[in-house]
Parts: structure tokens; C-alpha cells; sequence
């Protein structure tokens, strides 16, 4: 019994694997629960946006309904999944929201481990299962709290690999296993299409090549076209299994060329009548071909959201290969081996599309990087198991195998380099004890291979061990905050009791789908919808001065509405604007914006200004959205706004940041970089009993700068006019509101909420 247990070898350290998965992503719980503005009703919060979105289709599909044209991720993947957990279990959806991550991302190690153990290298599966699962990119994407289809997204794809390699290898159940993976694939994440594609269209090479001759290849192809069209899931996977079972019953069916070709050419057809490659072209635009404009067709040029999209940026090599594979060491050793795994395994050329796709964070920024993190974690365990084999001679021969005394001096490096790559990644006193409960399971976890099983293992979990130091690192370091704090939470729970279902909520696209979950009101921009046309209006209204605000708002929210429920007759809302106002001139248009007067369309629904505190970090960039001519597309230059939380003050003398601008009071004048420009005027303000209290201090009618010290956020900011005259500053930093034009409902220095009165 003992000894069939060792020969399952692979099964408990695959169990192991996800065992560790799942209580390394337990270390941000336990950190995040020690913080109150972490949690909500006793809950804690999630600390991504874009699940916001998913959680806002979840609490709809939990109540059955949703308002019309809210944008309510109604009815997708996650928000199903996550609805019918909740509905079978009793938990509460934002518990689901929580843990559901930490439950299914590391089933990563499951398709990892069978892709090795049909190549017959199980053990180099089992280390790329335990890279693969703390690995930088995948951690950050899929750790408690990261509320997204991330969770899956690389599982899934993963599967398809796996069912790739059977083909190959004419193993049973190939064809099945990689069509109801990619079926799956796209079900859950629809921008799939493209990994999917790649995966297609390598293997139809490989069948033209070298099986051109058997039906086998044309019909997986035929069964992977199925799972890619863009019709019904269920009609997709009834005839996929309804094709397998005929097939089944009938094997000679396949050696029928005119129906097997018959069914290529119907399935290729199926596919391109939907649209399947359509999602291929606008990726390709959005993330490779990236102008600064946009264009919407009605002669607008906007700005392109993608250069202000930090994971779309491109990152120094360095932190290229940290985030795939922890340490750039490791990420060399990983391609390495994957290459040598390319000539020895050539199914392995199927794992191409994922590592391709991760490469282009090299281009596209780094959100791709976690495509690449499986590819290179079984680069990095063939690379151990190719050290191994060479070494595997001496270690295993007759007079060392069953040495004492060489397990004993093998016990004692792996300690010690435990013990090492610790010490050199941090200090022992400030690691949490989750840290190191999660470590002493991995080193136990080592001992029972090293002490039991064949010493080629002890030289892989050796260096394994090693390997993964610097993702437990990265672990424990890595803390992100929730999306939201309770302070703002609970400003938008009171908005919720104020406003209606249909009135709408202007704010930056980052805090769209939050605001649409606690609130429960409509927004114009979220973390899907925020192209350069649709982030025009609102930017506008943010940076603008309050007459101007207040007239696109409400221009833009009646507008939108307009649009669901008749064809629009330009492509842009400005453009219906400027045509229902006979305007010919867009930038004499938005000028005619700025006069109180203009008449707008009668109201609908109310309009709420979400002024979140936190948005101060991004004002610079909400402004560029509109700081253009839209004309051509150029900007009109970046304005002055400086937000520093860092300074130190003498008398007179304010120093921020690093020293380098300074602020002198007595001659109202700020230096920096050898210049000297004058202060317009100094504001400071505090609360008193809740108040919000505004001092000033006029020093120099003509200058452009304005400085204004926010007291109680140990804050200060410097400005130029325009940026001084939008209506974020004036209304959440001065609460200088017009009162013609605005109204407040919630003034709380966490949030502060305006309804305006046009």
C-alpha cells in the first residue's frame, strides 16, 4: 500500500501544488482584515475595478432583474457563476467576490501536469505547477480580492494545450478535450478569439504538414471551428458532442473525404458568417497599430485611452521577465529549457500563441505578460529535468542510491538554501506568520521528496525551491489597496438612498463600475466603455469651468439615452449635438458651452458630479481627454498641476517632494529649476465641526499659479488658472459651487456629491 502510494507520486504534489496556490493568496486577506477602510458590512472589499462590473451582474441576476440600457454585466460568466454560487451556498456575494480567485486560479497546476505526464516527464510539470502558481503576473491578476475573469483566462487556455498534445501524440479523447477547452475558453472570456485562432490555425500547419494524409487532424480542426463560432454555447457543444458520438459509433465516416471535407468547409463558413474575425482586427488596432488619435468618423479626433493605461505600457526588460517568471534568472533558465523541450517534444510548439501573446507586453504593455508565465514555468521544470538527467547518473548509482549519508548532505543544502534565499529577499522580522506557515509547508513538502524519492528529485526541488523565493517575496510585498475606502463606500451607500435607478452618476471611467454597484445608478464611461469619444464629454465636465460642466453633463446624458432608443444620426453624440444646434464649428460650439444661458434639452433624470478625493492623483490625465483640438487631434499642451503629500515647511519656506520646488509665502513667489514664478493667490483649507473652512491670501492679480494647502490632507497643490476654474477643484477642494447650476447633496471629505440643477 505504502508503495502504490509513492508511485502516485505526481497526484499528491500536483494536490500540493494547489494547496500552496491557495493559501499563498490567504497572505493579502490576512493583511487587508487588520484595516477597517479595507471592509463593508463586515466584508472585505476587492481591490480591482473592472469586478465591479461582474458584481454588479451578479446582484442583478440574484434579483432577477436589471434596469434598461444600465450597462449591467447581466448574465455573463463570472456574474453567473458567481449568482449561482451564492444562490446554492448562502454566502454573501461579496465573499464569493473575495475567495472565488483564490478557489479556481490555481487549477493551473492540473493542465501543467498532465501536458508533462503525457510527454512522460511528469516531474517537469510538477515544478512548472508550482512556479506557474505564484509566478508575479498570475499572482497579482488572480489573488484573493482580484475580482475578474483573470481567474480562468489562463486555466482555460492552458486545457487547450493539453488537448493539443494528445492530438499529437494520438492519444484518447484529444480532439474533445481541446474543442470543449476552447468552447469553454470562449464562453467564459470572448476575447479569447485571438489565443484560440493562433491555437487553429498552428495546428491546421501541423496537419497540412505532417498528417495531411489522416482524417483524424481535419476533423479536430473541423471540431475546434465549432467551438470558435460566435453562435449559442449549448448548440456549439451539442453538435460538437453529437459529431464525437457519431464519429464513435461510426469510425469509417471519417475516411470519407467528401464528408470530411464537406464538414471543413461548413464549419469555415459558419465561423467567418458570425464575425469570427472581426475581435482579431480591433485588438491588432487597439494594442499594436496605437495613434494618439482617434477618430470617431464625424471628423472628431479623440484621444486614444490606451497611452494612459498604465499595464498597457511597455516595460524595461527587467520587469518583463520579474513579472513572468519572479526573477530574470529563473526567466532565462526557462527559455532555455522550453527551447530544449522544443526539440525534444515538438507538441510542445503548440504552447507558441501563450508565449507569443506574453512577448507582445513587450509592445502591448503589461497586461500580456500573464500569457506567458505557464509557457515559461515548463520551460524552467524541463530545464531542471534536463539538469537532472545529466547528473541523474551519478546521483543514482549503485553506491550512492541508498546513501545516508548523501540524503543527510542533501537535506542540509536544501535548508540552507532555503534559509539563504529568505535572508537575502527580506528581513525575517517582518514577514507575516501566514508567510511562513506557506513556507514551512513548501520546505516540509521538499523533505518528503528529498528524504523518499529518487535523488534526481532532490536536485530538482533543490533549485525549485530556490526559484520560487522570489515570487513568496513579491508575496508578501505586494499589497494593493481595495478599489474603494469605507469613507467613499459609504457616501455612495447614501447616494443609493437618493438617487433613482435611472438617474446617472458623472465620474472618471476608474470608478464607474464601483459607483453602478454601491449606488446602483447609471454612469456614461466605465472600465468598458472609455474610448477617447465616450471620456470626451465627461472630461469636459471635470476640468472645465461650471457653466461649461454642467451643460455638457446634461447634454451628454440626454443624448445617450437618445441613443438607445433611436438610430443615431452621426456616430458621435457631439456630432448629434452639433447638428441638432446647427453648429458647423465644433471648438464654437464648445465655446457656446461656457454661457449659462444655453439652453439644454429638458431633463430626463437627474445628473449627480461623484467627486472622489483620490481622483486629485489623475486630474493631470482626465484633462488630456479634452485638452484638444478636435479637429486634428493635436493638444493643446500640458497645464500645470502639481499634488504633493511630501514637504517640509520653515516659517515661509515650504520645500515639496525632494527639495526642488519651493514655495515662498513672504515674497508669494515658487522657485523651481533655477526659475521664479509668481503666486496668484494662496488658499487654505480645513474642516471645523465638519465644515469645510476656506482662507485665502491674494498675492499677485496677473500670475497664473495658485497654491492651495488641503490642511487636513496634508496636501498641497499647485495650478494653473484653468486648471484652478475646472469644476473638480472649485466644487470638492473649494466647495465654490454656483448655486444656479449646482446643488450639493453629500459633502464628506472622503466624496463629495453635487446635483446639478439644469
Amino acid at each position: 500500500m505504502i508503495k502504490s502510494f509513492y508511485k502516485s507520486y505526481v497526484f499528491w504534489l500536483t494536490l500540493a501544488a494547489f494547496i500552496f496556490g491557495v493559501l499563498c493568496r490567504f497572505e493579502w486577506v490576512l493583511w487587508a482584515q487588520g484595516f477597517a477602510q479595507f471592509s463593508w458590512d463586515n466584508e472585505l472589499m476587492i481591490s480591482t475595478n473592472d469586478g465591479y462590473a461582474f458584481a454588479e451582474g451578479a446582484r442583478d441576476m440574484l434579483a432577477g432583474f436589471h434596469q434598461p440600457n444600465d450597462l449591467s454585466f447581466y448574465g455573463s460568466p463570472l456574474s453567473a457563476l458567481s449568482a449561482f454560487i451564492v444562490s446554492i451556498t448562502g454566502f454573501k456575494l461579496e465573499s464569493v467576490m473575495i475567495y472565488l480567485s483564490t478557489a479556481l486560479s490555481p487549477f493551473i497546476v492540473l493542465p501543467l501536469v498532465l501536458v508533462c505526464r503525457d510527454l512522460g516527464v511528469a516531474r517537469a510539470g510538477v515544478v512548472a505547477a508550482f512556479i506557474a502558481v505564484v509566478a508575479n503576473s498570475y499572482y497579482n491578476r488572480t489573488m484573493a480580492g482580484y475580482y475578474d475573469t483573470d481567474m480562468l483566462t489562463i486555466v482555460l487556455p492552458c486545457f487547450v494545450l493539453w488537448g493539443l498534445v494528445r492530438l499529437v501524440l494520438r492519444l484518447r479523447f484529444g480532439s474533445l478535450i481541446a474543442s470543449l477547452a476552447m468552447l469553454a475558453n470562449m464562453w467564459w472570456y470572448p476575447s479569447s478569439i485571438n489565443l484560440n485562432l493562433a491555437f487553429l490555425a498552428l495546428f491546421a500547419l501541423f496537419v497540412l504538414i505532417y498528417r495531411r494524409r489522416e482524417s483524424e487532424g481535419y476533423f479536430a480542426i473541423s471540431l475546434m471551428l465549432i467551438a470558435l463560432c460566435a453562435f449559442s454555447e449549448f448548440l456549439r457543444l451539442g453538435f460538437i458532442l453529437l459529431l464525437c458520438v457519431a464519429v464513435q459509433i461510426r469510425p469509417e465516416l471519417l475516411e470519407r473525404r467528401v464528408i470530411l471535407w464537406g464538414l471543413c468547409v461548413v464549419c469555415v463558413l459558419l465561423f467567418g458568417f458570425f464575425g469570427g474575425f472581426n475581435p482579431f482586427w480591433f485588438n491588432l488596432k487597439f494594442y499594436i497599430f496605437r495613434d494618439l488619435a482617434e477618430s470617431s468618423g464625424q471628423d472628431f479626433y479623440f484621444f486614444n485611452v490606451n497611452q494612459t493605461i498604465m499595464e498597457s505600457n511597455t516595460p524595461p526588460l527587467d520587469l518583463f521577465a520579474q513579472r513572468i517568471s519572479s526573477s530574470v534568472a529563473v526567466f532565462v533558465a526557462s527559455v532555455l529549457g522550453y527551447a530544449i523541450a522544443c526539440f525534444r517534444y515538438r507538441a510542445l510548439l503548440f504552447a507558441l500563441p501563450m508565449l507569443a501573446l506574453g512577448f507582445l507586453a513587450l509592445k502591448g504593455g503589461l497586461r500580456f505578460t500573464i500569457y506567458a508565465v505557464p509557457v515559461m514555468a515548463l520551460g524552467f521544470g524541463f530545464f531542471l529535468d534536463f539538469l537532472a538527467l545529466r547528473l541523474g547518473a551519478f546521483l543514482s548509482s549503485k553506491s550512492l542510491r541508498n546513501s545516508r549519508k548523501l540524503k543527510l548532505i542533501f537535506l542540509a543544502i536544501l535548508l540552507f538554501s532555503l534559509f539563504v534565499g529568505v535572508w537575502i529577499l527580506g528581513d525575517f522580522a517582518k514577514f507575516s506568520l501566514h508567510f511562513w506557515v506557506v513556507a514551512a509547508v513548501f520546505g516540509l513538502l521538499c523533505i518528503f521528496v528529498f528524504y523518499f524519492y529518487k535523488p534526481q528529485q532532490w536536485l530538482i526541488f533543490a533549485f525549485a525551491s530556490l526559484a520560487i523565493m522570489p515570487s513568496l517575496a513579491h508575496i508578501y510585498v505586494y499589497k494593493p489597496f481595495s478599489v474603494f475606502a469605507a469613507s467613499e463606500v459609504r457616501v455612495l451607500n447614501e447616494l443609493k438612498n437618493i438617487a433613482g435607478r435611472e438617474d446617472y452618476a458623472l465620474a472618471w471611467w476608474d470608478y464607474g463600475y464601483a459607483i453602478r454597484f454601491y449606488s446602483d445608478v447609471k454612469t456614461l464611461i466605465d472600465g468598458g466603455k472609455h474610448l477617447g469619444a465616450d471620456n470626451f464629454a465627461v472630461s469636459l465636465a471635470l476640468s472645465s469651468p461650471q457653466s461649461i460642466a454642467a451643460n455638457i453633463a446634461r447634454l451628454e446624458v440626454e443624448y445617450t439615452e437618445r441613443g438607445f432608443n433611436k438610430k443615431r444620426p452621426t456616430s458621435s453624440n457631439l456630432g448629434w449635438m452639433m447638428k441638432d444646434y446647427n453648429a458647423s464649428d465644433v471648438n464654437e460650439f464648445l465655446f457656446s458651452l461656457n454661457d449659462e444661458s444655453f439652453k439644454t434639452p429638458e431633463p430626463s433624470r437627474d445628473v449627480y458630479f461623484v467627486l472622489p478625493d483620490r481622483m486629485h492623483g489623475i486630474l493631470s490625465v482626465v484633462s488630456k481627454f479634452s485638452n484638444l483640438d478636435l479637429r486634428d487631434g493635436k493638444s493643446y499642451g500640458d497645464g500645470v498641476f502639481i499634488s504633493s503629500e511630501s514637504f517640509s515647511r520653515d516659517g515661509d519656506i515650504i520645500r515639496l517632494g525632494g527639495g526642488e520646488l519651493v514655495i515662498d509665502l513672504g515674497l508669494g513667489r515658487i522657485s523651481y529649476g533655477g526659475e521664479g514664478y509668481d503666486i496668484n493667490t494662496y488658499f487654505t483649507t480645513s474642516y471645523e465641526n465638519g465644515k469645510l473652512k476656506v482662507s485665502s491670501a491674494w498675492m499677485n492679480s496677473s500670475a497664473e499659479l495658485f497654491v492651495i494647502f488641503m490642511n487636513d490632507y496634508g496636501r498641497f497643490l499647485i495650478m494653473d488658472s484653468k486648471s484652478f476654474a475646472s469644476s473638480y477643484i472649485q466644487l470638492f477642494v473649494l466647495e465654490n459651487y454656483d448655486k444656479k447650476l449646482f446643488e450639493p447633496v453629500i459633502l464628506d471629505p472622503a466624496m463629495k456629491v453635487y446635483k446639478i440643477k439644469k
